[in-house]
């Protein structure tokens, strides 16, 4: 950990934490989903995030989708167990204060458009002779060079350009075998997109395991560093193993095959539908479950086709235990999965509700030794928030 943020600093956190990154400090810069998600992975895990969010508006995603008294589910999920500054990256005092963060944190997270932290002056060079040994992490779309490198990006784009909509595409294998004529089965759906941004959240992965490495390579003696990736990086390496199979090889010689994704799909019921291996026969006479018993007494693996509001009540979501009740002053009742994670010898680390934009920029700013006076100041400049 950081020379300046230890586990028996007792002003490191306003909170007790649990998991197995306690009492390492994270400095979230970032916003949308890729960082955040990333970040939030760390916080559930323990670390102390703090989020950083302009003053007056915060993260734009606190606006996106399901909401309740002006709180996203989205916002609240991937924002939780973190506190919330709010400081002005545009002005130059609000610079400084991030350079004073920076030299407490083990590690800083941005998702920024490459060029951007450099023209704040908050990039990894202007910060690293400071701050030797801290972790500083870069997501960005397509990475830092190359003609898309300065194209704003989302996760549909990575969708376009990762090869992925070629296989959505392409029309599965009718399970059903009589329903469809051949000329239906060869003639296949327009591209569709995945109804999900799965590269924003698999980046988010990726990011969090990167840089728990970088923090393990440090604790062995290696010292901070730049930990960089790209969603788009990220999405090719996501899709190679099975997706581009028949790319793998080059020259001749190569036996190709079909996609994965052909050996299995939705059989109809009388009452729903399943997923399974191809079965080859007409289902709609079974009931879900009695198809499911046969299935299973075969040992044929199949799952049923939950619709969303079917997943809270699955059993065995149940009997996991996965989702867990959480009450935001703000939204209210609200569930969330906990962290798919479970430590043997670590406690869990407890779900606390996102916070309210720049609930603790009086706590994290006064552990810097500003007063309330110099607060104040800067609050009236539309630094802080």
């Amino acid at each position: 950990m950081s020379q300046n943020h230890s586990q028996n600093d007792p002003t490191a956190s306003s909170t007790d934490r649990l998991g197995p990154l306690q009492g390492f400090r994270v400095l979230d810069l970032s916003s949308a989903v890729s960082g955040p998600m990333a970040a939030v992975v760390l916080a559930d895990q323990g670390a102390d995030v703090i989020k950083i969010e302009p003053p007056g508006w915060g993260d734009g995603i606190r606006g996106l989708g399901a909401s309740r008294n002006g709180l996203s589910a989205i916002y609240s999920m991937i924002n939780r167990n973190k506190r919330s500054v709010a400081i002005n990256l545009k002005h130059s005092e609000g610079q400084a204060l991030i350079k004073q963060l920076a030299k407490t944190a083990d590690v800083l997270l941005q998702n920024y458009r490459p060029g951007k932290m450099a023209r704040l002056g908050l990039d990894y060079e202007s910060l690293k002779d400071d701050c030797p040994e801290l972790i500083y992490a870069s997501i960005n779309g397509m990475g830092e060079v190359g003609p898309y490198a300065e194209q704003k990006t989302y996760d549909y784009v990575i969708q376009a350009l990762s090869g992925i909509l070629d296989v959505q595409g392409m029309k599965p294998m009718s399970m059903n075998a009589d329903l469809e004529s051949d000329n239906d089965q060869a003639a296949g759906p327009a591209l569709q997109m995945v109804r999900s941004i799965i590269y924003d959240k698999v980046t988010a992965l990726t990011a969090a395991q990167g840089i728990t490495a970088a923090l393990l390579a440090r604790e062995r003696g290696g010292g901070g560093q730049h930990v960089q990736l790209s969603m788009l990086d990220t999405a090719v390496y996501f899709n190679w193993p099975e997706l581009m199979w028949n790319y793998a090889f080059k020259g001749q010689g190569v036996q190709y095959a079909g996609d994965l994704a052909d050996v299995c799909g939705i059989s109809e019921t009388a009452d729903g539908a399943i997923v399974s291996g191809y079965l080859g026969a007409d289902c709609r006479q079974y009931a879900t479950d009695e198809l499911m018993e046969l299935l299973a007494y075969n040992e044929i693996p199949a799952g049923r086709v939950n619709t969303r509001a079917q997943v809270v009540d699955d059993p065995q979501v149940q009997a996991s235990q996965v989702l867990r009740d959480i009450d935001h002053p703000r939204g209210g009742a609200m569930r969330q999965p906990r962290s798919p994670l479970r430590f043997g010898r670590t406690p869990d680390m407890p779900l606390q509700p996102s916070a309210d934009l720049g609930d603790h920029t009086v706590e994290v700013l006064s552990d810097l030794g500003l007063s309330l006076e110099d607060m104040q100041a800067l609050a009236r400049q539309g630094v802080i928030g």
